[in-house]
């Protein structure tokens, strides 16, 4: 059987347990819920009634987590992660210099947005002291966000479809995915009580924004999929994870970190600034390309990889 298709099966079985699994879980933690007040402002528990969705996506990567040990030799999961987390020289400065290209470009974004008035400058914080525990909660944030995201798409994703697919085949279909996976989620109430389909209707609400608010959605899709491309050309370029986990970290990092000392006029420039998100704007977009470039340039002796090649 090819790689893309045990990921395709894997996906499937992981959502079918995930929904069998959920009615189960329920009923321990609507217990907990309406006796003790257990994670109730985890799940915006209030008058019997909680989010259902953030339990399900929470079921949904334990049972990935055991999927991934049951069927780990067949996937060959170890071995693909391994070679691209191999300790080769430079690694360090490999995740720095992705680090500090992920930074300086967003600084640009956002200082051509103070310029223009899309972003302002707020800042709300009564020490120094409380400016750099927050820097160095979303710099771990970042890192923790990068290397768990890079070592499953970049790390194993990719590098299975590479193991059947064409290059550019496998980049799109990778960072398809990552954006896609993006929008896997949503805000499911539901009271408390044993409910059997649970888990299914809230799969169901989970494809909605994909299948059905595609359009709302396009331009975080097309901003998420530039980031998934960036990010494969990395690894590909450097044929370790380094660069890309630590272009990955420095995005998360830049992107928390705007909240202490920025302010975003959505109702300004939203076409090419974008929202919250970043990525739905122009600006983000051209910036991506441009990394893409400075990889380009600055790893242009590496060799592509062929298709069917251990990445």
């Amino acid at each position: 059987m090819k790689s893309y298709n045990k990921i395709i099966y894997l996906f499937l079985i992981i959502l079918f347990f995930s929904c069998v699994l959920a009615p189960i879980m329920k009923v321990p933690l609507d217990f907990m819920l309406a006796k003790t007040g257990f994670m109730a402002n985890t799940v915006d528990f209030e008058d019997g009634v909680y989010d259902f969705g953030k339990v399900m996506r929470r079921i949904l990567m334990v049972v990935a987590l055991i999927m991934f040990l049951v069927f780990r030799k067949s996937l060959r999961f170890g071995a693909l992660v391994s070679s691209g987390l191999k300790i080769r020289s430079g690694f360090l400065r490999q995740f720095l210099f992705g680090f500090l290209l992920a930074g300086v470009p967003l600084l640009i974004y956002y200082g051509l947005g103070l310029l223009t008035g899309a972003w302002i400058i707020h800042m709300d914080y009564d020490s120094a002291g409380v400016i750099i525990l927050y820097i160095i909660k979303y710099a771990l944030i970042g890192c923790l966000i990068g290397i768990m995201e890079e070592i499953l798409f970049r790390g194993f994703v990719l590098q299975s479809f590479l193991e059947s697919t064409s290059l550019p085949v496998a980049v799109c279909v990778c960072s398809l995915i990552y954006s896609m996976l993006h929008f896997f989620k949503a805000d499911v109430f539901v009271s408390t009580g044993f409910q059997p389909f649970v888990g299914f209707v809230t799969i169901v609400q989970f494809f909605k924004p994909i299948f059905f608010e595609f359009s709302k959605h396009l331009p975080a899709i097309i901003g998420l999929f530039l980031v998934g491309v960036v990010l494969s050309y990395a690894f590909i370029k450097t044929k370790s994870l380094y660069l890309s986990i630590g272009l990955h970290a420095g995005m998360v990092f830049m992107m928390k970190a705007d909240g202490m000392f920025l302010v975003r006029v959505r109702e300004k420039l939203g076409w090419l600034f974008g929202d919250s998100k970043l990525v739905t704007g122009v600006l983000v977009w051209f910036l991506l390309i441009f990394i893409l470039f400075v990889i380009k340039r600055i790893y242009c002796r590496t060799v592509a990889v062929r298709q069917g090649d251990d990445v």
